[in-house]
Order: C-alpha cells, then sequence, then structure tokens
C-alpha cells in the first residue's frame, strides 16, 4: 500500500481546508451550461499554456488558443505539437472522470503517450535515473525514485487512490 513519505505542516493543512472550504462554496453556486463549459476551456487553455511553458514551450498564451484552432506557426511545430498533445491529453482525462471505474495505470500510461507523441498508446515508465535541476546554477532540487522502484511505487500509488476514492476518502487537492 502507498503510504506517503511526507507530513503535513499545520499552515499546509489549513490552506489545504481552505481550498476544500472554497471548493465547497463554488459546488454551491448556480452556474448554467455555458457558464462552466467556458470555465472548463479556460482552465484547459491555461493549463496546456503554462505546464507546456515549463518544459521549455515557446507559445504564448494567445498562440497556444490559436494553435488549438489550427494556426501555424514557422519555425515552432514542435511547440504547436506538444500543445495540440497536451490538450488532448487533458480532453481524455476529462472523458475519463466522467466513469466510476478504477483508475489504472494503463490509463495513465496512456495519457502520457498521448502527451509524448499524440498517440493514446501505453508507454513504459523512465528506464534510468533522471533529475530535476535549477535552471540558473544548475543544481539538483530533486531526485526522483530509481526507475526500477518506479513499477512498484505507482502500483501502490494507484492502489491508495482507488481505495480513497472507493471510501470517498480522496481529499480535493
Amino acid at each position: 500500500m502507498f503510504e506517503p513519505r511526507f507530513t503535513i505542516s499545520p499552515a499546509t493543512a489549513t490552506a489545504l481546508m481552505a481550498i476544500e472550504a472554497d471548493r465547497q462554496v463554488i459546488m454551491e453556486l448556480p452556474i448554467n451550461v455555458d457558464v462552466l463549459a467556458g470555465l472548463r476551456e479556460t482552465a484547459r487553455l491555461a493549463a496546456t499554456h503554462y505546464s507546456t511553458q515549463i518544459e521549455g514551450n515557446r507559445l504564448t498564451l494567445p498562440q497556444v488558443a490559436e494553435a488549438l484552432a489550427g494556426n501555424h506557426f514557422p519555425g515552432r511545430e514542435r511547440d504547436e505539437a506538444e500543445v495540440r498533445n497536451y490538450y488532448r491529453a487533458l480532453e481524455r482525462i476529462e472523458a475519463a472522470a466522467t466513469t466510476p471505474s478504477p483508475i489504472a495505470e494503463a490509463d495513465l500510461q496512456r495519457v502520457h503517450g498521448l502527451v509524448m507523441y499524440g498517440k493514446c498508446t501505453p508507454t513504459p515508465y523512465r528506464p534510468g535515473q533522471n533529475v530535476i535541476r535549477e535552471g540558473a546554477s544548475g543544481g539538483v532540487v530533486y531526485m526522483p525514485p530509481e526507475a526500477s522502484d518506479v513499477p512498484d511505487l505507482m502500483a501502490g500509488l494507484f492502489d491508495w487512490i482507488n481505495t480513497q476514492m472507493d471510501t470517498r476518502k480522496l481529499p480535493a487537492p
């Protein structure tokens, strides 16, 4: 079973509770279908832009919307493909969220295939070690688990998520 290797500070717990309280307030607001669709689209566009920007994508938020509408930016074909793939993956995740079935590792691996290659084909976990480095100094800021540990850790994570979902104990944040 997956057990988190961290503790939550009182300040973090307070912030998470505030997020949950805000979520409850929002859930009780009368939102019509058109407003909800607009909010989802805005969230998808922002998530696509900022998540791909972290990876070095050079398209601006307005350009992301244009690329998704079919416009092209010469010399930025890789960036265009990346935002289109990421956006399609978000759509797939949103569609999957409407089904009551457990979340499977293969589902995540298919989403990863969409993001990386534009194909809804499961991809394997990483074969080797990697690190997250600070841009300016190049110093390591995060070293993830060894590649050989990832399959067991992911299986434990999915067991934990599905157990929490079954018991309705998975917190919204």
